[in-house]
């Protein structure tokens, strides 16, 4: 048993997992609810809290007893299913993991080669991320999670601030009006939504090294009102500038938004402090799907410390960076029909299922 200075806080893995969710908040989601929700796609979020609730109340449930709240999902997923079975669903859930990884990492490299260095070798930016995330990991959790946790205010006030200032470009027209015809988008459009916030369930794979987990329910609700209130924020900044039948169309509406900011009409190209934050929320995604990797395959393979997977799992997601899409487009095609329903079928199916065995076994 890791001793308490050796873990992280509930409120810390809870800023961790927030921090991930910018990345595909403001890379893809807009473009997305805006094509499937249209005028009323803003709503999205709202349509998530929910479903993301109940979610909430199940991890709360898996770590309820003091016993359990010293273990990681992994060990609950034995406890629940017993070793055959526990095996097999952590032998999935690290393949899916690992692909998360790839695809960040390549998203990473997409992002920068599409608004900043388009003539730059996209391996230039992946091996400078890995690097950093190497470096990141031998230092361990504790440390990249106070890392996170002194940018999580920072990176906030960038968003509203960014927001703020594209308040005088937004056109009402763009977002209203809302009648009950479009319920029905609007609940398509919080699917793809639904699908990003259930990386929840992950962040405790590395649960043995969190603390208070007593307190999940408490800062899992926080989460919930934050993530409801920055998603509305981009939403409405992006639809609300543009209109859905433009953000449809730009996989990168955020940034498209962004440059259009002038200050005082002499400070222009303010999406430098955008890219800026951008690098810090993917190496918190990236290194957030590493830890969770590692956690599992320190569990599947009993082994009493993971800075052994450390080179594995970076030369892995090096490799499956390449080869996981020929271009952006198949990228942004995979996070539409493949990586959004598998995300919601191991971020909230699977854990309703490991919970209700349990209890059945009154293992839980």
């Amino acid at each position: 048993m890791l001793a308490s200075k050796e873990k992280i806080s509930i409120r810390q893995a809870t800023m961790y997992y927030l921090m991930i969710m910018h990345t595909t908040t403001i890379r893809l989601l807009p473009s997305v609810v805006a094509k499937v929700g249209e005028r009323a796609g803003w709503l999205a979020p709202v349509f998530t809290i929910v479903p993301f609730t109940a979610l909430v109340f199940i991890i709360q449930a898996l770590f309820k007893n003091d016993k359990e709240a010293n273990l990681s999902l992994s060990e609950i997923i034995f406890k629940s299913l017993g070793r055959i079975l526990g095996t097999v669903l952590l032998i999935i859930y690290l393949a899916w993991m690992l692909i998360s990884l790839g695809l960040f990492v390549r998203f990473f490299a997409e992002k920068f080669l599409a608004s900043m260095l388009p003539n730059t070798p996209q391996n230039f930016f992946t091996v400078t991320i890995l690097a950093v995330i190497f470096y990141a990991l031998q230092g361990g959790i504790i440390y990249v999670a106070r890392t996170i946790e002194f940018l999580f205010l920072a990176f906030s006030i960038v968003i509203v601030i960014m927001f703020l200032l594209t308040v005088p470009n937004i056109d009402i027209i763009n977002l209203l009006p809302v009648t009950y015809y479009d319920i029905w988008p609007i609940i398509k459009a919080s699917y793809f939504n639904l699908g990003m916030w259930s990386a929840f369930t992950f962040t405790f794979f590395f649960g043995d090294r969190i603390n208070n987990k007593e307190h999940i329910k408490r800062f899992g609700l926080q989460a919930t009102l934050y993530l409801t209130v920055i998603t509305l924020l981009i939403l409405i900044q992006t639809i609300g500038v543009y209109g859905h039948s433009v953000i449809e169309r730009i996989s990168l509406s955020y940034i498209f938004v962004i440059k259009g900011i002038s200050v005082l009409e002499t400070i222009e190209r303010i999406e430098s402090i955008a890219i800026a934050s951008w690098v810090i929320i993917y190496f918190a995604a990236i290194s957030f799907y590493a830890f969770a990797a590692m956690s599992i395959m320190k569990s599947l393979f009993s082994l009493s410390q993971e800075k052994s997977l450390i080179s594995p799992v970076i030369i892995f997601a090096f490799i499956f960076s390449n080869y996981i899409a020929g271009n952006r487009f198949e990228l942004e095609r995979f996070i539409t029909y493949i990586n959004t329903p598998l995300n919601i079928i191991f971020g909230f199916v699977f854990p309703l299922i490991i919970l209700v065995i349990g209890k059945a076994r009154k293992k839980i």
